[in-house]
This record gives C-alpha cells, structure tokens and sequence, in this order.
C-alpha cells in the first residue's frame, strides 16, 4: 500500500500521451460455435462438476458435458470442433480478487531480495535468510549496478536480522540505497539517501511512526516523511515497464480476472490511465476497481466525502476494466511486520498497529454502508478482528442489509469463537494461505509462538464453520499463482519442510473453489465467471495435469498450457 496523496504526475503524462497516440484493439467475436473436447472439464458446478467437453459461441459458453452430446446439440449450426486441448484439463479462468497493480510496478522493477525465491519475467531470484547473506547480497547489487539508486525489496527482519542506516553505509556511503520490507509498508535508508531525498531529523521528529537514527519508516510514517521515496519510485519509466512485467506474471499465473483490492493506491489518474493503456495491449485478463476508502478518506476530509468520491470513480471504466459498487478499509497492520493487532501479547513484548483508528473505521463503514455499498475489510489480527466485528454487527443491527456482502481481507490469524462470529454474521473470507508457508516457521519463534503459529490462516476451522472461503496473494505478498495458494492450502508445508496446522488443512474441492467461484462471488461476478456454466464468460485456464490426479504436494508444480479469455486463446 502506497501513501495516499503521491501524485506522480509524470507517469500521468507518459500514459495520457500513449493513450492519445493508440486505442485498444477490438476484434468482433466470430459467432460460429466451437466445440473443445478434453482430458478432463472441470467445472466447478455442483450441479456437474466434471464434464468431456465444453462448447463457446463468441465470449460465452453455450454449452457443457459429453463431446456427443454437444455435437448433436449443434449439429445444425456447423460448429467447429477444437482438439487443442483435448489431452489437457479445462478449468474456469482463474480468479484473483486481491493484489495491487501499482505495487507490483514498482517492486518487480526492482532488486528482489527475499528469504523466498520469486519468479519474474527477467528470471527467479536467489533465495536469501541470514543477515551476512542479505548483506552481501546488498553489496554485490552495488558493485553490478549502474543505477544511480540502489533499491531492494524483500527485507524481512525475522530472516536477515537487524536493518539500520548504519549497516547500508557499510554497503555504500557513496550511492543512495533503500531497502523495502517484504510488507510495503517499511523502509531503510543509507545517509547518502536522506542527504539525496532531502530528508532532516526534524522531518523525521513529526511522525511517531520514523526513527532517524536508524533512517526507518514504518505504517504512517511511510505514508507522511516517506513521500520523497514515494514519489522517485513511481518514475513514468519504471512505472510503466513494471506494468508490463505484472501482465505477464498474471497470465503466467493462469488469471482471466485480477482485481485492485483498493484503488487507487497512489493517484486516481496515473492508475487508471495506465491500466487503461496496459490493459489495451491485449491482456488477456479483465480488472475489477474496489475503491480505497483509506485513500479516500485522507484526500477528502470526511467519510461522507470519501463514499461522494468513490462514487465517482464507478462512472469509469469499459469492457476490461471494471469498477464495481465495493469498497475497502483498512483496520490493523501488515502480517509481514507482526503489526496486526493480537489479543494476546507478542512473545517479545512489541504491539501491533492501526493503519485506520477504530472511530475513522466506524465512521467510513457507515458513510458506506448506509448508501448501499458492499465491503472489503483489512484485517489480520484476532484484536483487530474482535474491533471489526463489533462495527459490522453494530451496523447491521442499524441497518439491516441481509443481501450485503462483507469480506474479511487477509484473516491471518483468529479464533475458534471469531469463526463461529463470522458465520453467524454472514461474512465471507478472503486468505492468503501463503502466510503458512513463509510465516509459520519463524513465527513460532518469534512474535507468537509454535501454537498460534500452527494457526495461521485458520481455514480448516472457518470451512468447517460453513464460512465462504478465496484466496488472493495480494500480490507481491505472495505469487500470483493460483495454484501455488492451493497447493498451500492444502498440505500446509512450511518453507522448513514441515506441516504446520493439520487440523486447519483444506479439502482440495474447496481450495479450488477459493481460485474460481468465491473469488468470483467476493466481486459480485458469480454469474459472470468462476465456473464452467452456459452463460458465463468462456474464461478458461488450461492445464497439462488435474489438480485430482497428481500427489497433493505436486499441485503447485502443475503446468499451464495458457489460458483462453473470452473465447480468444492466449498460450503462455
């Protein structure tokens, strides 16, 4: 999550001038009927959920079942049968209800360096988790690099120890370097950097949140002294390269549908225009808007102002980009940096944050909830949920609204009681399961010890509460690959090798319903996407292998043939 406010009116200008000088092409569908036989349809129908082929006229299904059945149902209107993926299995498009486009501009620009190994369209990166290994990491960036700025993303205290201004002058006191923290919402900086940015110890000394000594930002710190930082990182050229880099991480990925789990992050300009402009390249995915109410709400004033605003970024949009009546708040803070809220202490003794205080929470979800919209909540703690829940009840025993769907984003850690809570308010989920793989281990010892940690991303318990479950990798908190969150979900192997939480795995017909349907149902698109029914989209992701027929702990190994989005085929 970027500070609101940057406004990074270059990028604006570049994206303009590209949009002025190009449009996106729009090739008329061919009305003839084609028929796909393969390997395996999964549908992610109740009603059918498995299927020998699957029939599309132009950008929908018409058709599912037996490749007989469909040659004889149209018969008479000369169809064309497509064997491309006749040894392959046939899934609905992928779903992502959650990642952020801006964010993954401006980080896959830049020197990846992580405890995790990650994929980008300029290859993966090394996996790093020792402070000496990070370090030298840093140093060996410095000697290859002929950028005036050094940048890195991945920092992760539990994995490489200490950060501070001090230890990035021993890797250079000559080039300004930055260090990002795997959640966003932190940053280091070496002297030369501060001297570059302008920064003083007296800008520093306005924000609880900075720590000058150490040359530190964190949550709202980052948002206030920060927009120096914030503002060089958004450079137009990075910015829209980044863009291009995301497109092609997400159709790897397998996703037909991505949305901005609160827009804008930066500017409501620069992300539109440019999603405009990316998306006209022939991408072969759709993006949903969820305007920020966070964002809103610090731009504007006042949580009515906020609600008139994000009114008016619904009057945007066309056929691939899609604003939708759904919002999002923010309540406690990032998993990444243990500051969500718990109501047990941290084993240390540190304590979480809010990225919104209680009262700017109850005060927006109102403004919101009376004029009709449905929610998305940031929450990651069981303290911050208890708080959420408490306002969510509160409200609809206000204003009943039985039809209104909430949405619970990240739910990283809660309780059996909160599950239960949950279910009883009609309240959906949407998870990370990722959290277990990178989290678990070095949570269980540090922060919240082996029990809780065995807890994290509880969706074995909430299935079992009958809560409606997605997944997303609020990208780049995880991979935005699907299977990849499945894969998780339902083994819940650490990146130590060992299971953490067997009573919280996930059946794997769930865990394939989190990355189609309930990400589809999260958007309000349930009879638009997110399985393989007559009407639909003909969104599909196409796979060498069924997710049933491989060992549980091969699933995120499956690979892609590519996705058709439409009806139009896009093979990786």
């Amino acid at each position: 999550m970027i500070a609101p406010g940057l406004y990074a009116n270059s990028v604006i200008a570049v994206a303009l001038c590209l949009v002025s000088a190009c449009s996106p092409s729009n090739t008329p569908h061919s009305s003839q009927v084609v028929i796909y036989p393969a390997a395996q349809v999964i549908t992610i129908d109740p009603q059918q959920p498995f299927a020998e082929a699957v029939a599309t006229r132009g950008d929908r299904i018409v058709g599912v079942g037996k490749l007989s059945q469909l040659k004889q149902q149209f018969s008479a209107d000369n169809y064309q049968l497509d064997a491309s993926f006749a040894d392959k299995v046939i899934m609905p498009g992928f779903v992502e209800p959650h990642l952020h486009p801006s964010l993954a501009a401006i980080v896959l620009p830049m020197n990846i360096v992580a405890a995790m190994e990650w994929p980008t369209p300029r290859g993966t990166s090394v996996a790093v988790r020792s402070h000496d290994a990070f370090i030298a990491r840093l140093k060996e960036l410095n000697r290859e690099t002929d950028s005036q700025w050094l940048m890195a993303w991945g920092y992760h205290a539990l994995y490489h120890g200490k950060m501070s201004r001090e230890i990035l002058d021993e890797v250079s006191r000559i080039r300004p370097i930055m260090v990002w923290q795997r959640s966003v919402h932190e940053m280091y900086f070496n002297t030369k950097a501060l001297e570059v940015l302008e920064l003083t110890e007296e800008d520093f000394a306005g924000s609880e949140h900075a720590d000058w000594e150490n040359g530190h930002l964190w949550e709202a710190g980052l948002f206030s002294v920060g927009q120096p930082m914030l503002k060089r990182m958004a450079s137009p050229a990075g910015y829209l390269r980044g863009l291009g880099m995301m497109s092609e991480i997400l159709h790897q990925g397998g996703l037909t549908t991505v949305a901005e789990q609160g827009f804008p992050q930066t500017s409501v300009m620069m992300e539109y225009w440019t999603l405009w402009w990316e998306l006209g390249q022939q991408t072969p995915f759709r993006f949903v808007l969820i305007p920020n109410a966070m964002f809103l709400l610090a731009k504007h004033g006042s949580a009515q102002a906020a609600e008139e605003a994000a009114s008016e970024i619904l009057q945007r949009g066309n056929r691939h980009i899609i604003p939708i009546k759904h919002m999002k708040y923010y309540a406690d803070g990032a998993i990444f940096s243990q500051l969500m809220q718990m109501s047990e202490p941290y084993l240390d003794g540190h304590h979480g944050e809010w990225l919104m205080p209680p009262q700017q929470q109850s005060d927006v979800l109102q403004a919101f909830w009376e004029k009709g919209w449905d929610i998305h909540i940031h929450v990651n703690g069981d303290a911050g949920l208890d708080t959420v829940l408490d306002e969510v009840q509160r409200q609809q025993q206000i204003n009943p609204a039985p039809e209104k769907r909430v949405v619970l984003e990240h739910y990283g850690y809660a309780r059996p009681d909160q599950h239960a809570r949950v279910q009883a308010l009609g309240i959906a989920v949407s998870n990370n399961p990722y959290y277990v793989y990178e989290l678990a281990p070095i949570y269980a010892e540090n922060g919240l010890g082996p029990e809780r940690a065995a807890d994290i991303s509880p969706m074995g318990e909430l299935a079992r509460a009958g809560v409606p479950i997605s997944f997303h990798s609020d990208y780049p908190m995880a991979p935005a690959q699907p299977l990849t969150l499945v894969w998780a979900a339902v083994n819940r192997i650490g990146s130590d090798g060992k299971v953490w939480g067997e009573h919280q795995k996930l059946p794997l017909d769930l865990a394939l319903r989190a990355i189609t349907i309930e990400g589809a149902w999260s958007l309000g698109m349930e009879d638009e996407i997110g399985s393989i029914e007559v009407g639909k989209k003909a969104d599909f992701t196409i796979l060498e292998h069924s997710p049933y027929s491989v060992d549980p702990t091969a699933i995120k190994d499956i690979q892609l043939w590519g996705t058709v989005f439409e009806g139009r085929h896009f093979p990786l």
